[in-house]
């Protein structure tokens, strides 16, 4: 089974560094869009399988043939049958979150200390950075950087879906993250960036957005 996480753009492929219109007649370039994607889990009537525990999916493609393809993560082992759903979580759960990078073997994805906050005491979940064009004249002069971390922005996504896993046969799943959507209502241009635990207004939204930013294709 392999899940292939794909960033879009009101539906469309997303490439870095390519200019996308944005509110009010602003225009927007990503630059880098990066999260963790933990416990990555089949669900089965009541029970769940769990097939994943960790790994940070980095969508942040500077040419097209590659942000079509995506990051793809492989799941081996799935048992064949059945299931009635996916979900996973976007971010660092609780239990992980309480640790360091020092914590962990390099090899593991939790060992970034790019990815750890030490003022907060958290990993960051998200990155979404970019540059905004506040005037609309093409020219893209405002830079922002919108991390997401912290327990309480830890948030578990669920698609209600009939997946069956045959024996020799790979379930290819698409996930999709319209950033167009992710983004909406939120005014990157009075607030570009976060730097304290009490300047979270931009990045709760962001996360409030997920479950409508996020779309399974089979």
């Amino acid at each position: 089974m392999s899940l292939h996480f794909k960033a879009v753009y009101d539906g469309q492929p997303l490439q870095t560094f390519t200019t996308q219109p944005y509110d009010n007649g602003q225009q927007i370039q990503l630059t880098h869009m990066s999260m963790f994607v933990s416990d990555i889990e089949l669900t089965q009537a009541s029970a769940s399988r769990n097939l994943k525990d960790i790994e940070l999916v980095n969508l942040s493609y500077d040419n097209l043939s590659a942000a079509e393809e995506g990051y793809t993560i492989t799941l081996s082992g799935v048992p064949a049958g059945t299931y009635d759903g996916i979900q996973f979580g976007v971010g660092v759960p609780a239990d992980l979150n309480a640790k360091t990078p020092a914590d962990f073997p390099s090899s593991s994805p939790l060992s970034k200390t790019g990815y750890y906050w030490n003022a907060w005491g958290s990993y960051i979940f998200s990155k979404t950075e970019g540059r905004l064009d506040t005037l609309g004249n093409g020219l893209p002069e405002l830079g922002f950087a919108l991390h997401v971390g912290s327990d309480d922005l830890f948030r578990i996504l669920q698609a209600t879906v009939p997946l069956t896993i045959e024996d020799g046969k790979t379930l290819d799943l698409d996930v999709l993250v319209d950033y167009r959507i992710l983004l909406q209502g939120i005014d990157i241009k009075s607030n570009p960036q976060n730097h304290t635990q009490t300047d979270v207004a931009n990045i709760t939204a962001l996360v409030n957005n997920m479950p409508a930013a996020f779309s399974l294709v089979q």
